[in-house]
């Protein structure tokens, strides 16, 4: 398997460490809607609920900042990547279950959306970025070119990844508005 590009993984270190960090954030500031939307979920048994609720934000807080020390960087993907197959099984069983109409809680209450497809594909998305931050890179030191690079880069990739989260999240409103002009 070839090495990836170092300013590609640094990139997407950065980019996730800045959406996990700012999930974690928006969780940790209104603890008591977070751990609402846990218990929305009806998956954990209620006793470990308040837990979990105050556990996930630390540890996307934690994880979030070790991304930024590339002797630990895969671990902490490892560990992000673990917390949003969790989340992810969670949406997915809750659509089976025909239960869309709940809060995510995937932003805690700065961002409210209900469950669908689509935040198993944004999911699915940040798995890749993850991916790429767990492959070997190559040896190639960086550049101050290479840095603005990976700079401009991640902040393309937290402006689609919340321009994507907004358009998830206004969704039905957006249908609405349609039906209403039909």
């Amino acid at each position: 398997m070839p090495d990836v590009e170092p300013v590609m993984q640094s990139m997407a270190a950065v980019a996730t460490a800045a959406i996990f960090a700012a999930s974690a954030g928006f969780k940790a500031y209104d603890l008591a809607a977070f751990r609402a939307a846990t218990a929305n979920y009806r998956i954990l048994p209620r006793r470990l609920e308040a837990l979990f609720a105050l556990a996930v934000p630390v540890l996307e807080g934690g994880a979030a900042l070790v991304l930024f020390l590339p002797g630990y960087r895969a671990y902490a993907a490892l560990s992000l990547s673990l917390l949003l197959g969790a989340f992810t099984a969670a949406v997915a069983i809750n659509l089976v279950r025909g239960r869309a109409d709940i809060d995510c809680g995937c932003f805690g209450p700065v961002l409210r959306q209900h469950l669908s497809w689509w935040l198993v594909l944004r999911n699915g998305a940040l798995f890749a970025l993850l991916g790429v931050v767990l492959l070997p890179a190559s040896q190639r030191r960086m550049q101050w070119l290479d840095f603005t690079t990976m700079a401009f880069g991640a902040a393309t990739l937290i402006l689609l990844y919340a321009s994507a989260n907004y358009l998830i999240a206004n969704a039905s409103r957006l249908r609405a508005l349609r039906a209403v002009n039909a």
